[in-house]
């Protein structure tokens, strides 16, 4: 028994001064880190426009002076029917994603054409809008 108390207090001892030796060495880098970043910040008043006492202004700040142009989807499905049921196909035409269990006939005449002759969207979902305003 008097062994095993030994073991334990030898066990502590050792990991409670390794816990403070870690501690210790690592306490003042962090010191010296932040000190180097708080040196290195600079806080920069923000620029407002200037306006007379008797008018007021509002003055506009542009925080991102890149030009933000929107991304235009491209056309990469195509609804076609093939057989007398309609099929979706990738951007080459060859890669099928989705076979639809959806006959031709229950299209409008004008619709059909269309469809034969392929419709292109840009996303999937737009795809399942249009089969699903075509449904019952």
């Amino acid at each position: 028994m008097r062994k095993y108390v030994s073991g334990f207090l030898f066990f502590f001892c050792l990991t409670a001064g390794s816990l403070i030796a870690l501690f210790l060495m690592t306490s003042g880098e962090s010191r010296e880190e932040t000190k180097k970043v708080q040196a290195t910040e600079s806080v920069e008043q923000p620029a407002f426009a200037c306006s007379e006492p008797e008018t007021e202004t509002m003055a506009h700040l542009v925080l991102n002076q890149y030009r933000v142009i929107p991304e235009t989807l491209g056309e990469n499905y195509c609804l076609v029917a093939e057989e007398g049921y309609l099929i979706v196909y990738d951007r080459d035409l060859v890669t099928v994603s989705l076979f639809t269990h959806m006959p031709l006939i229950e299209f409008p005449a004008a619709e059909q054409e269309r469809l034969m002759a392929g419709i292109w969207f840009p996303t999937m979902a737009e795809i399942f809008s249009y089969l699903e305003s075509y449904s019952s």
